[in-house]
């Protein structure tokens, strides 16, 4: 047997070893996958019953809301709280797999040593570390994937209910490849905390906080990774202006503009009386804002940004590896 094939088995035997260790994780995952599209799919076959539902696909709002959201009366009102409900389940799922990682994965092998077996029986540190990636990288590929198209095909009949829009956090996540980048993100911090930390618990705590934090980050930030829309005119009226902006816009700023070209807050013309009167020198509204068109590229300059930090920790876990076990 030549040392290609020899070295083309072992790392066969590594992934074998390393999927049968965490055989009942990945069987749960696929469960709870297959469960959320069975559901969903289920809900989605109720909607169908309703006579509004081929209006909605054509693009008519007033279809697809009609106040539905809040209620149990209907089934597009329950389609829509499950699916607002389950948002802050779904985002919790990149802490989860990078604590999944961190812990089970690797601190606890570390922690209680027996990864010395597996480097006993002509493993190296790097192929052992690289198998456990390689099966925690595919699970949290097909985690994000399977919940994208999950959460998308859902959402198609109550996209214009709150808390459900392209721009609302937890659902622009789930409706692109930013999921996928994160769940990415979770496996390398997961990985390289658990190097570092070498304990079960304070890995698994570290790295979901460390996730937790990115996701919170990025939720303020993301608007600014591509330039946004002005809009102004001339008058005082900014609520008609802000009535012409087209349709599902997310709207950053804006406000009232005076004759030097300062930016005034949107509450300066409201007096306490409740009417609306603007100093002398406002001249006309401003509005940025970015259009539903700016879902992709928002989401691949997102992704790719992740896609790098992810890349980054992975290369300095086989670093820590090294370095520690050379």
């Amino acid at each position: 047997m030549s040392s290609l094939t020899t070295a083309r088995t072992d790392r066969a035997r590594t992934h074998r070893v390393a999927a049968r260790q965490h055989r009942r994780a990945l069987w749960v995952t696929l469960a709870l996958l297959a469960l959320a599209a069975a559901v969903t799919a289920g809900l989605r076959w109720w909607v169908a019953g309703s006579m509004d539902e081929a209006r909605c696909f054509m693009g008519e709002a007033e279809a697809c809301g009609k106040q539905l959201f809040g209620t149990w009366k209907t089934p597009q009102g329950v389609l829509a709280l499950v699916l607002e409900r389950s948002l802050f389940v779904l985002m919790a799922v990149p802490p989860l797999i990078g604590a999944f990682v961190a812990g089970p994965v690797l601190a606890r092998e570390l922690e209680s040593g027996t990864y010395k077996v597996a480097w006993a029986q002509s493993a190296t540190p790097a192929r052992w570390l690289a198998s456990k990636l390689v099966l925690a990288a595919a699970l949290a590929a097909t985690t994000a994937t399977v919940l994208t198209a999950v959460f998308r095909f859902g959402r198609v009949p109550v996209r214009y209910e709150p808390n459900l829009s392209w721009s609302d956090l937890g659902a622009y996540e789930l409706m692109g490849p930013a999921l996928g980048a994160y769940c990415l993100l979770g496996v390398a911090v997961g990985a390289l905390v658990g190097l570092l930390v070498r304990r079960t618990v304070a890995a698994m705590a570290t790295t979901a906080a460390v996730i937790g934090t990115v996701l919170l980050g990025f939720g303020s930030l993301r608007w600014e990774l591509w330039p946004s829309v002005h809009a102004s005119g001339r008058g005082a009226d900014l609520a008609l202006g802000l009535s012409d902006l087209p349709p599902d816009v997310l709207l950053l700023r804006s406000g009232y503009v005076t004759t030097d070209g300062q930016r005034l807050h949107p509450d300066t013309c409201l007096q306490p009386s409740g009417d609306t009167r603007c100093p002398p020198d406002v001249t006309g509204w401003y509005a940025d804002y970015h259009p539903a068109s700016h879902f992709w590229p928002l989401q691949l300059v997102e992704t790719g940004i992740v896609l790098a930090l992810a890349a980054l920790a992975t290369l300095l876990a086989f670093r820590v590896l090294r370095r520690r076990h050379a």
